[in-house]
């Protein structure tokens, strides 16, 4: 997956939570957020504005690649999907549960009785 720098919008603010005086006055906590997805990161794990625009950056691409390979793993899986359904699949024999189905029209039977050449129950 391509990402291109171009794409992020860097804000820094003051942070929040314990630290003391310097966290409050030095702007060292960093929001990424990727324009196209409208995804974002946020840190303020350290007390570098660069070491933390670093980590936010890292963080968000992993979140990014993540989202890519979900989504293309999704679009196999529809395919796949659509191949056996498409596949000419006419009946299912399901032995332990001693039952039939019909993918053309839906219908259930009992497979002992298809066996036996009852087979217009499925119709």
């Amino acid at each position: 997956m391509k990402i291109n720098k171009n794409l992020f919008k860097i804000n820094i603010t003051k942070g929040s939570g314990p630290g003391g005086q310097n966290k409050n006055k030095v702007e060292t906590c960093v929001t990424i957020t990727h324009i196209d997805s409208g995804e974002s990161e946020t840190c303020q794990k350290t007390r570098s504005k660069i070491k933390n625009i670093e980590i936010a950056y890292k963080d968000l691409i992993k979140k990014l690649q993540q989202k890519e390979l979900i989504r293309q793993h999704n679009e196999k899986n529809k395919k796949r999907i659509f191949s056996i359904e498409n596949s000419g699949i006419i009946r299912t024999y399901n032995y332990p549960r001693n039952e039939v189905k019909d993918h053309r029209t839906g219908k259930k039977g009992n497979l002992s009785e298809v066996l036996n050449g009852n087979i217009k129950i499925l119709q």
